[in-house]
């Protein structure tokens, strides 16, 4: 049985989609680990070994842009940089 060329032509947009889905995916994955390592190198410096409190905060942060991440990390102090990211008690209103 053959395929038809439609068929074959549809197989092969999307694969091309899913393989540029993949790329796009892991570019980023990329990004986010070098921001992370970044922003845990600056705040080793600053701050010395990163406790839980530190580490805590470390998400929230590398969701912002290169830009801000050094700003916030390199002006604020520690407890100016965990008042900004504390998580927040979902039961205080």
């Amino acid at each position: 049985m053959e395929l038809s060329s439609l068929y074959l032509q549809r197989l092969a947009e999307a694969t091309q989609r899913g393989i540029e889905q993949g790329i796009e995916q892991g570019i980023e994955q990329g990004i986010q680990q070098s921001k992370r390592e970044i922003l845990e190198s600056i705040l080793q410096v600053r701050f010395g070994a990163i406790d839980e409190e530190l580490a805590q905060i470390i998400e929230p942060l590398i969701q912002l842009e290169f830009l801000e991440i050094a700003r916030l990390s390199m002006q604020l102090d520690r407890a100016q940089l965990l008042a900004r990211f504390e998580p927040k008690n979902p039961t205080e209103s």
